[in-house]
Formats: C-alpha cells, sequence, structure tokens
C-alpha cells in the first residue's frame, strides 16, 4: 500500500463562493512540488478520477487540471468525465497545429478550456480562442499595466480568473476591472488531500499494454492479463463503475467490465497508468489473493457469469490486507453487485459460501462447517491447481 496526495486549491466566483477547484501534483506530505511534466499530469488525474474519486475531491464542481501536451497528443483524456474536467494548458508548450487540433476536439467534447499565465501575443492567439477560461498571474503582471491586459482579454469570449490574490488590494483593484473568478493566498492556500491506495503493478501495467497493441490479441488474453493483478482488477472495476458511465446497473465482473469499456478506453487507461511512478504490488499477497480467487471461480455454482463474479469476489476479499482500510469501506469506493458485496462482507448467498469454504481450505480448516458448500471431491485437486495457476501467473508478471 501507498500514500498518494493531491493539492487543492479552490477558485471562488464574485459573490466568494467556490466553484471549481485547482488540482496539483504533490508528491508527498508537503504544500508545495516543483515538477510539472507529463508524469505529475498523469499522477493528478489517475489519484483525481481513479483513485481518491472525483467526488470527495470536489464534490459537484469543477476540476482545473495542468496537462501538457503529451497527454493531449495521447487522447488519453476521453477517461475522464468532461463536465467536471477543466484543462489547464501552459502557453510556453509547442503547441502546432496537431495539437491545436487535439485541443479543439477536446472543447467540442464538452472539456473546459484554460489557459494559464497568460500574457497576449500572437503565439497565444490561437490557445485563446479555444479557451474558455483564462488565468491571468498577478505576479507576473505589472499592476500598472493590468488594467490594459484585462482590456485585451475582454476581446475574446473568455471568463477571467485573477491567480495568486494575495491581499485585499489586489483583490479589490481585481474586482474593479471585472474579473469574473479569484484564486489566491488571500482566500485560501492549497489543501493537501490524501488517501491510501495498492502499489501500482508496473509490470503488470506493461504486460497489459503489450497485449493491448499485439494485433492478434484477442478479449480474453487481456481478461488474463487483468485477472493475474489485484490492482488492475480494482482499478478496472472502479472505473467501469464510476459515474461517468452512468450505467443502469453494476458491474460484477471483470470480463463485464472489458466488454463496457472497449480495448481503446482499458489501453488509454493503461497507458495513463504506465506514465506514473509508482511501486509493485506485494507478490506473495498477489500470489496468496489470486489463488483464492481461482478457486472461487473454479467451485462457482452453474449459472451466467457466476464464475467471473466469484472470481471477483475471492480477489477483492483481501483488498483490507493490501490498504491497512476496513473491506466495507473500500467496496463502498467501488460499486459491486449486491450478491459479490454480501459474498465478500457477509460471506452469504452462493458466491459468499463458496468463498467461506475456500478460505477455510487456505487456513487448514476442514473441520469448518463451511466446507460443506463445496464439491468435496473437486475441490482438493482444484486448490493445487490454483495455487499453480497463481504461481504462474505470479512468474509470468516478474518475467514480463
Amino acid at each position: 500500500m501507498r500514500n498518494i496526495y493531491l493539492g487543492r486549491q479552490p477558485i471562488f466566483n464574485k459573490d466568494l463562493k467556490p466553484v471549481a477547484y485547482e488540482l496539483l501534483y504533490r508528491a508527498g506530505d508537503t504544500d508545495h512540488a516543483d515538477k510539472s511534466d507529463a508524469r505529475a499530469s498523469a499522477d493528478v488525474l489517475i489519484n483525481t478520477f481513479l483513485e481518491m474519486g472525483v467526488q470527495r475531491v470536489v464534490g459537484k464542481a469543477r476540476a482545473f487540471i495542468h496537462v501538457t501536451p503529451e497527454i493531449l497528443d495521447d487522447n488519453l483524456l476521453r477517461l475522464f468525465d468532461p463536465k467536471q474536467l477543466v484543462l489547464q494548458l501552459m502557453p510556453d508548450a509547442a503547441f502546432d497545429d496537431n495539437l491545436l487540433e487535439s485541443v479543439s476536439r477536446l472543447r467540442a467534447s464538452g472539456y473546459g478550456i484554460s489557459v494559464d499565465d497568460l500574457l497576449v501575443h500572437e503565439g497565444t492567439l490561437p490557445l485563446l480562442e479555444l479557451a474558455h477560461f483564462a488565468k491571468v498571474d498577478l505576479q507576473a503582471v505589472p499592476e500598472a499595466e493590468l488594467a490594459e491586459h484585462v482590456s485585451a482579454l475582454r476581446k475574446h469570449s473568455v471568463a477571467l480568473i485573477a491567480e495568486k490574490v494575495e491581499t485585499h488590494e489586489q483583490f479589490a483593484l481585481c474586482q474593479s476591472l471585472g474579473f469574473d473568478l479569484f484564486q489566491g493566498y488571500f482566500f485560501a492556500r492549497p489543501k493537501l488531500v490524501a488517501s491510501r491506495t495498492l502499489f501500482e503493478d508496473r509490470l503488470g501495467v506493461m504486460q497489459l499494454l503489450a497485449v493491448l497493441h499485439s494485433p492478434r490479441s484477442q478479449l480474453q488474453d487481456v481478461q488474463n492479463v487483468i485477472q493475474r493483478s489485484v490492482s488492475l482488477s480494482y482499478r478496472l472495476l472502479r472505473y467501469a463503475n464510476s459515474a461517468a458511465f452512468n450505467l443502469p446497473r453494476k458491474i460484477t465482473s471483470i470480463a463485464q467490465a472489458i466488454v463496457i469499456l472497449g480495448q481503446r478506453r482499458i489501453r488509454d487507461m493503461a497507458t495513463l497508468l504506465a506514465l506514473t511512478g509508482s511501486k509493485d504490488v506485494p507478490h506473495e499477497l498477489t500470489s496468496t489473493l489470486l489463488a483464492r480467487a481461482r478457486l472461487c471461480a473454479m467451485l462457482a455454482p452453474p449459472g451466467r457469469d457466476a464464475a467471473d463474479s466469484a472470481f471477483t469476489a475471492g480477489l477483492f476479499s483481501g483488498l483490507d490486507s493490501l490498504l491497512d482500510k476496513p473491506l466495507e469501506q473500500l467496496l463502498d469506493d467501488l460499486p459491486l453487485a449486491d450478491e459479490v458485496r454480501a459474498a465478500v462482507l457477509e460471506h452469504t448467498g452462493p458466491l459468499g459460501r463458496i468463498l467461506a469454504g475456500v478460505l477455510a481450505i487456505e487456513r487448514g480448516d476442514f473441520e469448518n462447517p463451511a466446507l460443506e458448500a463445496l464439491d468435496a471431491q473437486l475441490a482438493p485437486a482444484a486448490y493445487l491447481e490454483a495455487l499453480d495457476w497463481a504461481s504462474g501467473a505470479v512468474s509470468g508478471l516478474r518475467a514480463a
């Protein structure tokens, strides 16, 4: 398990009500970080939308996030809900015609576009024409030139944000000049937001990318790689059940999530995960959970998707060991089908009875009544087969 961090600073309207938040890269529990590359952009996006959950971080407000040309060029932003994401572009980057076209497509898809630290000149005008917001850094524009600067920006259809407002006098001046939104230490310093999550399975991510980019790969190949990785499985199901998709029913298995999302969106998610610099999942615990999930699937009762749901229940039954958080709290962040949730938390229902029996086998508790739910003839051999499969899966990831 690892700690993850974000800096969050509110952006206020004229009534001094927070209407958005700028989210900032933080490598640790400090209030600053000198990093603004593609890895930092990917880290903030993943932590906001895939790890902590955008509702927890900003509620219903919009999230301003710095994005670099690498992120825009890869079209990775389609993973995230455009209604809540404002892409904060840096005008000192080399925005050629291809990148401007990418920004135009993202704007047409509903993403907000903001130009940061803007000093108007011929080179930045194409970005300004695409922007919804223009942020004016009060530390970069001399006070004597501010009125003229605002007048030039008012020729374009953008909302003006006064950035780095640090005194009441600066706030009063910005109000008199007609700024629409305000941000700075005068109102609030960036607040550190922290959470805990799984170590990133970088070997699993690399293997998944290799499979997804292979012209010979099938959906089953993708499923096999994801099911060997607890962290990938957790993130995929959480993403598939997020508000971005607003599905009428919950996704109950890895197989369903893959079909719903499709290979292109999964490839984009894997690419974004590959940009982050996290560590590997602990292999011993991974092996245990994989064997448990495999055995649950092998012993699952007949029925549509029963084996996939049983695998999911077995895999996520040990998330509390990985994250050092209560299992019920973790599952609140990962909406599962009621029968899967009940199986994991209460060991009830057909899936829960299977899981309880499998846990008894793991402990060597062969007198446990839960074993009555298992096929007495199949279970011993299936357990050995599950252990071999899990060992091979972990070895495969290590050698990837």
